[in-house]
């Protein structure tokens, strides 16, 4: 059963990596089609016809995605610091230098991403 109430839009933190936390927005509907444009831009310019997609195209696609959702829904964190140790406010430079990092971005994409999708998080499935 599809369960209507109002979301919260409070922001929320994830522990992502040891010593790293990350304050998030929860993902709204405009984020999500933003997310979704931006992945399909990412495809564009590589579709012809019917042609099946490579498999580094689809992964590219899902990075952007990935990205995307990361650079509108970061609104603070915790434990991320320049290559000084200096701590770093977000900005879309550092998401993107932090998303460089596979074991952040994969954790960004599993624990903030993947439950949007899934709506696991509000059990909604």
């Amino acid at each position: 059963m599809l369960k209507l109430s109002t979301p919260s839009r409070d922001p929320f933190w994830l522990d992502i990596l040891p010593g790293v936390r990350i304050q998030f927005r929860p993902i709204s509907v405009a984020d999500m089609l933003v997310a979704r444009a931006v992945a399909a831009e990412s495809l564009g310019t590589k579709v012809e016809g019917d042609a099946p997609l490579d498999r580094s195209t689809t992964v590219a696609a899902g990075a952007a995605f990935t990205r995307s959702l990361a650079r509108s829904g970061i609104a603070a964190w915790e434990g991320v610091g320049d290559a000084n140790g200096k701590p770093v406010d977000p900005s879309p430079a550092t998401i993107d230098q932090l998303l460089e990092i596979w074991p952040a971005f994969d954790a960004i994409d599993r624990l903030y991403v993947g439950p949007a999708l899934t709506r696991l998080d509000e059990k909604n499935v």
